[in-house]
């Protein structure tokens, strides 16, 4: 069985083959680690953001978020949102809903733990 070479190890052995006429330097490697909040695809969403801060410094209490759900499209999507900010840090989100008869809304309760 033959060894296939990877694009990155063709182009640097014959970069002329490939219409380059010398290699790129395409990484700069830096000593430390990069800026805050830096290589984010999107800009995150302040709303979000303030909620999960605000778990990060209450952690392991429960929390009644004060945000409008009338759907439970909005409901999964504000559930996953803190679910995946909180999986980046190597931590939960605990949740529970109920829908309030009295508002026609949900209530949405959540809790950051380890």
């Amino acid at each position: 069985m033959a060894i296939i070479e990877s694009i990155e190890t063709q182009i640097d052995r014959n970069p002329r083959k490939f219409a380059i006429a010398e290699p790129t330097k395409l990484l700069t490697f830096i000593k430390g680690e990069p800026p805050v909040n830096s290589g984010k695809g999107r800009r995150r969403n302040p709303v979000i953001s303030e909620l999960y801060s605000n778990l990060l410094t209450n952690r392991n209490e429960w929390a009644h978020v004060n945000i409008p759900v009338t759907n439970q499209k909005q409901l999964a999507s504000l559930r996953a949102s803190l679910s995946s900010r909180a999986a980046k840090d190597n931590l939960r989100i605990a949740s529970a809903s109920q829908f309030n008869d009295k508002t026609k809304m949900i209530d949405l309760w959540v809790m950051l733990t380890n």
